[in-house]
Protein backbone atom coordinates (compact mmCIF):
# COMPACT_ATOMS: atom_id res chain seq x y z
CA UNK A 1 0.00 0.00 0.00
CA UNK A 2 1.07 3.10 -0.90
CA UNK A 3 0.34 7.15 -0.56
CA UNK A 4 2.31 9.94 -2.54
CA UNK A 5 2.67 12.24 0.81
CA UNK A 6 5.69 14.19 0.40
CA UNK A 7 8.67 12.76 2.64
CA UNK A 8 9.11 16.07 4.48
CA UNK A 9 8.08 16.61 8.23
CA UNK A 10 5.45 19.50 7.43
CA UNK A 11 3.92 16.71 4.85
CA UNK A 12 3.90 14.13 7.23
CA UNK A 13 3.44 16.32 10.36
CA UNK A 14 0.37 17.12 8.89
CA UNK A 15 -0.88 13.58 7.25
CA UNK A 16 -0.09 12.29 11.36
CA UNK A 17 -2.51 15.19 12.48
CA UNK A 18 -4.77 15.02 9.65
CA UNK A 19 -5.15 11.02 10.14
CA UNK A 20 -4.81 10.78 13.60
CA UNK A 21 -5.49 6.91 13.97
CA UNK A 22 -2.56 6.23 12.79
CA UNK A 23 -1.09 4.43 9.72
CA UNK A 24 -2.44 0.67 10.65
CA UNK A 25 -5.84 1.94 11.00
CA UNK A 26 -6.14 4.27 8.41
CA UNK A 27 -3.78 3.53 5.12
CA UNK A 28 -3.00 -0.19 6.11
CA UNK A 29 -6.73 -1.10 7.27
CA UNK A 30 -7.89 -2.76 3.84
CA UNK A 31 -4.49 -4.95 4.17
CA UNK A 32 -5.26 -5.89 7.58
CA UNK A 33 -8.56 -6.94 6.72
CA UNK A 34 -7.47 -8.75 3.52
CA UNK A 35 -5.19 -10.63 6.48
CA UNK A 36 -8.54 -11.44 8.72
CA UNK A 37 -10.55 -12.20 6.11
CA UNK A 38 -7.84 -15.30 3.98
CA UNK A 39 -5.57 -15.83 6.19
CA UNK A 40 -7.17 -16.30 9.81
CA UNK A 41 -5.68 -13.45 11.22
CA UNK A 42 -6.90 -12.47 14.43
CA UNK A 43 -5.62 -10.98 18.19
CA UNK A 44 -6.13 -14.57 19.67
CA UNK A 45 -4.45 -16.53 16.55
CA UNK A 46 -1.15 -14.14 16.15
CA UNK A 47 1.71 -15.77 17.29
CA UNK A 48 4.44 -13.53 16.23
CA UNK A 49 4.86 -10.31 15.14
CA UNK A 50 8.49 -9.31 13.32
CA UNK A 51 8.65 -5.85 12.47
CA UNK A 52 11.44 -5.14 9.31
CA UNK A 53 14.04 -2.50 10.86
CA UNK A 54 15.32 -1.53 7.38
CA UNK A 55 12.48 -0.54 5.90
CA UNK A 56 10.13 0.57 8.78
CA UNK A 57 10.09 4.32 10.05
CA UNK A 58 8.70 5.91 13.23
CA UNK A 59 8.66 9.62 13.69
CA UNK A 60 7.18 12.13 15.97
CA UNK A 61 6.39 15.40 14.01
CA UNK A 62 4.49 18.31 14.59
CA UNK A 63 0.89 18.90 12.71
CA UNK A 64 -0.43 22.09 11.56
CA UNK A 65 -1.46 22.84 14.92
CA UNK A 66 1.69 22.79 16.28
CA UNK A 67 0.62 19.37 18.53
CA UNK A 68 3.42 16.59 17.99
CA UNK A 69 2.01 13.24 16.51
CA UNK A 70 3.58 9.77 16.24
CA UNK A 71 3.09 7.82 13.85
CA UNK A 72 4.31 5.41 10.95
CA UNK A 73 5.46 7.30 7.99
CA UNK A 74 6.96 3.62 6.47
CA UNK A 75 6.42 0.02 7.79
CA UNK A 76 6.77 -3.59 6.85
CA UNK A 77 5.80 -6.24 9.46
CA UNK A 78 5.39 -10.09 9.03
CA UNK A 79 2.69 -11.67 11.05
CA UNK A 80 2.99 -15.38 12.25
CA UNK A 81 -0.20 -17.73 13.53
CA UNK A 82 -0.43 -19.87 15.88
CA UNK A 83 -1.83 -22.34 12.76
CA UNK A 84 1.24 -22.16 10.54
CA UNK A 85 0.16 -18.92 8.41
CA UNK A 86 2.88 -16.14 7.87
CA UNK A 87 1.60 -13.04 5.87
CA UNK A 88 3.49 -9.71 5.23
CA UNK A 89 2.31 -6.50 5.13
CA UNK A 90 4.09 -2.99 3.67
CA UNK A 91 2.85 0.19 3.54
CA UNK A 92 4.78 3.62 2.81
CA UNK A 93 3.09 7.09 3.35
CA UNK A 94 5.53 8.66 0.12
CA UNK A 95 5.64 5.06 -1.83
CA UNK A 96 3.98 6.91 -4.88
CA UNK A 97 0.73 5.91 -6.56
CA UNK A 98 1.37 2.54 -7.27
CA UNK A 99 0.92 -0.53 -4.87
CA UNK A 100 0.81 -4.14 -5.26
CA UNK A 101 0.21 -7.32 -3.99
CA UNK A 102 2.23 -10.39 -4.07
CA UNK A 103 1.92 -14.30 -3.07
CA UNK A 104 4.82 -16.30 -2.94
CA UNK A 105 5.49 -19.66 -1.42
CA UNK A 106 7.49 -20.97 1.46
CA UNK A 107 10.68 -20.37 -0.83
CA UNK A 108 9.94 -17.52 -1.66
CA UNK A 109 8.62 -17.44 -5.08
CA UNK A 110 6.56 -15.47 -6.47
CA UNK A 111 3.26 -17.07 -7.55
CA UNK A 112 1.29 -14.01 -8.12
CA UNK A 113 1.29 -10.11 -8.57
CA UNK A 114 -1.71 -7.59 -9.11
CA UNK A 115 -0.70 -4.03 -9.34
CA UNK A 116 -3.01 -1.04 -8.97
CA UNK A 117 -3.43 1.36 -10.75
CA UNK A 118 -3.58 -1.40 -14.05
CA UNK A 119 -3.85 0.32 -17.24
CA UNK A 120 -7.99 0.84 -17.66
CA UNK A 121 -7.60 2.43 -13.78
CA UNK A 122 -4.45 4.88 -14.97
CA UNK A 123 -6.74 6.21 -17.71
CA UNK A 124 -9.72 6.58 -15.21
CA UNK A 125 -7.18 8.82 -12.90
CA UNK A 126 -6.38 11.22 -15.86
CA UNK A 127 -9.84 12.35 -16.09
CA UNK A 128 -10.59 12.16 -12.28
CA UNK A 129 -7.83 14.62 -11.49
CA UNK A 130 -9.05 16.89 -14.42
CA UNK A 131 -12.44 16.91 -12.83
CA UNK A 132 -11.25 16.94 -8.96
CA UNK A 133 -8.42 18.77 -8.59
CA UNK A 134 -6.38 18.28 -5.25
CA UNK A 135 -8.37 15.43 -4.24
CA UNK A 136 -6.42 12.96 -2.57
CA UNK A 137 -4.33 10.44 -5.66
CA UNK A 138 -5.78 7.33 -4.12
CA UNK A 139 -8.87 8.57 -4.51
CA UNK A 140 -8.33 8.30 -8.08
CA UNK A 141 -6.80 5.04 -8.52
CA UNK A 142 -9.49 3.18 -6.57
CA UNK A 143 -12.89 5.20 -7.95
CA UNK A 144 -13.80 1.59 -9.83
CA UNK A 145 -13.57 -0.59 -6.14
CA UNK A 146 -15.51 2.36 -4.69
CA UNK A 147 -17.78 2.20 -6.93
CA UNK A 148 -18.55 -1.51 -6.35
CA UNK A 149 -18.54 -1.43 -2.73
CA UNK A 150 -21.62 1.39 -2.68
CA UNK A 151 -23.47 -0.61 -5.23
CA UNK A 152 -23.30 -3.88 -3.56
CA UNK A 153 -23.82 -2.37 -0.23
CA UNK A 154 -26.72 -0.14 -1.76
CA UNK A 155 -28.05 -3.81 -3.55
CA UNK A 156 -28.15 -5.54 0.43
CA UNK A 157 -29.99 -2.19 1.96
CA UNK A 158 -32.31 -1.54 -0.99
CA UNK A 159 -33.11 -5.52 -2.38
CA UNK A 160 -31.28 -7.98 0.66
CA UNK A 161 -29.12 -9.04 -1.48
CA UNK A 162 -25.97 -10.45 -0.27
CA UNK A 163 -22.85 -8.08 -0.50
CA UNK A 164 -20.53 -10.43 -1.66
CA UNK A 165 -16.75 -10.13 -1.27
CA UNK A 166 -17.53 -7.20 1.16
CA UNK A 167 -15.88 -7.25 4.55
CA UNK A 168 -18.95 -7.82 7.40
CA UNK A 169 -19.02 -5.91 10.38
CA UNK A 170 -17.63 -9.02 12.46
CA UNK A 171 -14.44 -8.70 10.21
CA UNK A 172 -13.85 -5.11 10.32
CA UNK A 173 -14.11 -5.20 14.36
CA UNK A 174 -11.73 -8.17 14.16
CA UNK A 175 -9.54 -5.88 12.04
CA UNK A 176 -9.63 -3.01 13.89
CA UNK A 177 -8.59 -5.68 17.47
CA UNK A 178 -5.52 -6.91 14.88
CA UNK A 179 -4.51 -2.74 14.58
CA UNK A 180 -4.77 -2.31 18.01
CA UNK A 181 -2.71 -5.03 18.97
CA UNK A 182 -0.42 -4.72 16.47
CA UNK A 183 0.25 -0.50 16.90
CA UNK A 184 2.12 -0.83 20.51
CA UNK A 185 4.03 -4.07 19.34
CA UNK A 186 5.50 -2.40 16.00
CA UNK A 187 6.09 0.89 18.11
CA UNK A 188 7.94 -1.29 20.32
CA UNK A 189 9.95 -2.93 18.31
CA UNK A 190 10.84 0.00 16.18
CA UNK A 191 12.55 2.20 19.33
Amino acid sequence: SNNTYEPTAESLGECFERNAEGMLKNMAIHELALLVSFYDVSVDNIDSVTADKDFSSMQTLKGPSGKDWTDFDKIKFTIKTKNGNEVSVQADRCGGDTSYATVTNTAGEELFRHSMPDEEDKANVSVLEAKYPGAMPYFFSQDPDYITVKDRVGNFCANGVEAEGIATIDIACETLKVAEYLVPVLQEQLK
